[in-house]
């Protein structure tokens, strides 16, 4: 390594151990801005997060190793100080590495709800538009009419994916949790999207934007019940059919289908998206032609840039 490039890993490291001393001793001399639900027992010492999440940090301050954190060691750092996404960007960007990609907003926000509601609109399938936030910013009518949700009128706006799944007063937990095999099954999916919401949102007990999913775990007993649960991986959820009882138009009688929820992206980022319904057995198909939607998808998922 030439001089020069010594010099300017020197003084990438330096900044990134700054960094985290500052945000280290910020958390030492203020814990009771971490506004965390779950009763922390860190001291924030050097120490400590040497143990906790960096094995090399104090070999790092005494300069007896010079090698740069690599990303996910610095993740693991930010996790422990509990970082917000700002700082965790900082973090990232101190040491040269690529920033988490920050959720949409404002003007650029509106525009892509505005093409992702064109897109739904297009969609021979019932659907629904979701942000990061889970929040459900659009819908069809034939995701109203398969989840008989055409006269619910939703006490939140706007409804949330959480109230959708857990909520008893709605129809689509019971219809969803007939018997013990579509109980179990809506089990796993609700622990699957548990998970994948929590590792997409790592300052989830420090950022005060959370404050309204913070109400909702006091609200869903099953949140906490979940909380640290594993069920199936993301891709076998997607694989694996959900259950069902499901209404035909004019009648009341219900019969149980199965059905797969896929999503189509609206930009390279996770969210918002689309998510939409397909049929899995022929019961479903039955009760798709009926409500007027498309009863045969050959693809797991869309893209769409």
């Amino acid at each position: 390594m030439t001089t020069s490039n010594q010099d300017s890993s020197a003084a990438d490291l330096k900044r990134v151990l700054d960094m985290i001393e500052r945000l280290r001793i910020q958390r030492q001399q203020n814990p009771g801005k971490v506004a965390s639900r779950i009763q922390s027992m860190k001291r924030f010492t050097q120490q400590e997060l040497n143990d906790e999440a960096c094995g090399t940090y104090k070999n790092l301050l005494t300069g007896r190793s010079r090698r740069l954190p690599d990303r996910q060691t610095l993740m693991d750092i930010a996790n422990y100080l509990d970082c917000t996404g700002e700082e965790r960007n900082d973090l990232l960007l101190s040491a040269g590495y690529v920033p988490i990609p920050l959720p949409l907003s404002g003007r650029q926000l509106d525009r892509v709800l505005d093409q992702a509601r064109s897109m739904l609109h297009q969609l021979p399938y019932p659907g629904m538009i979701v942000t990061d936030m889970l929040d459900i910013v659009g819908f069809n009518e034939a995701f109203c009419n398969l989840f008989g949700l055409s006269d619910f009128n939703f006490a939140s706006n706007p409804p949330n994916m959480i109230d959708l799944h857990f909520n008893e007063d709605m129809p689509i937990r019971a219809a969803s949790s007939f018997d013990e095999k579509s109980q179990a099954r809506w089990e796993s999916h609700g622990i699957v999207g548990i998970q994948t919401f929590k590792s997409h949102h790592p300052a989830l007990f420090v950022d005060p934007k959370y404050a309204r999913f913070h109400r909702m775990m006091d609200k869903y007993a099953e949140l906490h019940e979940f909380w640290d649960r594993e069920a199936w991986t993301v891709e076998q959820d997607l694989n694996t059919a959900k259950h069902f009882l499901a209404r035909q138009p004019c009648s009341a009688e219900r019969k149980p289908i199965r059905y797969n929820q896929l999503h189509l992206a609206v930009t390279y980022q996770a969210y918002p998206r689309i998510e939409f319904f397909v049929p899995a057995d022929e019961s479903a198909r039955q009760v798709f032609a009926a409500w007027g939607c498309a009863t045969d998808c050959s693809f797991k998922s869309w893209h769409y840039v």
